[in-house]
């Protein structure tokens, strides 16, 4: 049931937008008592919080599946990584980053959700640098930062553009920034 409610949720706001969307839609949508809803989310944040969760588990059993899946080649694992990404930004339907799209619905003393998006995007960083320096580049965390700008920005424009516009360049965009990073000496 928990799930259930979590999954037609995170439809609804992804769709419609947190604030646009009420329990009561939630509730009429899953199918579910409102008693439910609120047996397992006392509030209306404890849901949207279990949504965020839910993106974010779903984003790094992926990350991880890739990873797993290019244990010794970081240049292979970082162009399967941006691969998967750019599909995901360029699907049709796509309507940007649930944890982007969330933290603007909320002023910034809305620590919980504010902070849980940031969460995310402070998982993001730290992963394209730990991948960035088995890269051996020189300069492997300006690399990581800006496939991380590259990355939040094909997010952003990926809803806007059809198939065909900047977000499905990201790979090639990061095989740019690579090719202009000297090997690090330890590396070279």
């Amino acid at each position: 049931m928990r799930d259930h409610l979590v999954d037609t949720a995170a439809r609804l706001f992804y769709e419609n937008g947190t604030h646009a969307v009420g329990v009561d839609e939630v509730v009429r949508r899953s199918g579910m008592a409102k008693a439910s809803l609120y047996r397992w989310f006392p509030s209306k944040d404890d849901l949207i919080l279990a949504v965020l969760q839910r993106r974010d588990d779903d984003f790094w059993q992926r990350w991880d599946a890739e990873a797993a899946a290019h244990p010794d080649d970081p240049r292979a694992e970082l162009d399967a990584q941006l691969g998967w990404i750019e599909e995901l930004a360029t699907r049709d339907g796509y309507r940007g980053c649930a944890f982007v799209n969330t933290a603007a619905e909320f002023d910034p003393g809305k620590v919980d959700i504010r902070g849980r998006c940031l969460q995310h995007e402070r998982e993001l960083g730290r992963r394209l640098r730990e991948l960035t320096q088995r890269l051996g580049v020189a300069d492997s965390a300006l690399l990581a930062d800006q496939l991380h700008i590259a990355i939040v920005g094909a997010f952003a424009v990926g809803g806007i553009y059809p198939s065909d516009g900047p977000a499905a360049r990201l790979r090639q965009l990061a095989h740019r920034l690579m090719a202009v990073c000297p090997e690090s000496a330890a590396h070279g």
